[in-house]
């Protein structure tokens, strides 16, 4: 191989992986704190986060809950940029389980925290379209009853009801330019290890105005 995109690794393998590869390798969403000779190309967690928050405060919202089935690395970025956008100590941080039929009980027990927000911020559309689905179940209308929005902007978002509320991150972008710098790391060049790319809010029917 000429080269290897990594993902879903933390730091202390990203390192073993250095020492043991001599090809260039490139990181997705790493958090490595020696990035030397590893190419870390993350999106602005913090910023999509942020633009979030703003998103459901601007609606009027003052109850908002984010979700995720951790609380490090990329995940908290968001939630942190989520606070701020929304309003510092105004949003909890709902740790869920990642198996489905495990989520859907813990959802199940802990209805009371649904009804008590207005918004839901999800790390992932894959977890904000399922909470949809769950929310749907259970009676709940959504955006009427509750504002549901997720991160990606993955294809999915345009092919459910309603349509999701999303940050956009640029994959083809992301792609393109780890493939570039990889070719460039094997032909012996210097290049920046760290790529930060921008994300943006898409605004679609799962999210509305609270009065």
């Amino acid at each position: 191989m000429d080269g290897i995109v990594v993902i879903g690794f933390c730091d202390p393998d990203y390192m073993y992986l250095r020492n043991h590869m001599r090809i260039p390798f490139a990181v997705y969403d790493g958090f490595c704190e020696k990035p030397e000779r590893i190419l870390n190309i993350t999106i602005d967690n913090f910023e999509g986060g942020y633009q979030m928050g703003c998103h459901f405060r601007e609606l009027g919202h003052q109850t908002a809950l984010c979700i995720s089935d951790n609380n490090i690395c990329v995940d908290m970025e968001r939630f942190c940029g989520f606070c701020k956008g929304f309003a510092p100590g105004k949003a909890d941080l709902l740790l869920i389980p990642m198996q489905k039929e495990q989520r859907w009980s813990f959802y199940l027990s802990n209805l009371e925290k649904f009804q008590q927000v207005t918004a839901v911020f999800a790390v992932s559309d894959y977890y904000a379209i399922d909470l949809m689905h769950f929310l749907i179940e259970q009676g709940f209308s959504v955006p009427e009853d509750i504002s549901v929005a997720g991160f990606d902007d993955t294809p999915m978002c345009e092919m459910v009801t309603p349509t999701l509320t999303t940050i956009k991150q640029d994959g083809a972008l992301r792609a393109k330019i780890a493939i570039r710098k990889l070719k460039e790391l094997r032909e012996g060049k210097e290049i920046c290890t760290e790529v930060k790319l921008p994300v943006s809010l898409v605004v679609r029917r799962s999210t509305k105005e609270h009065k």
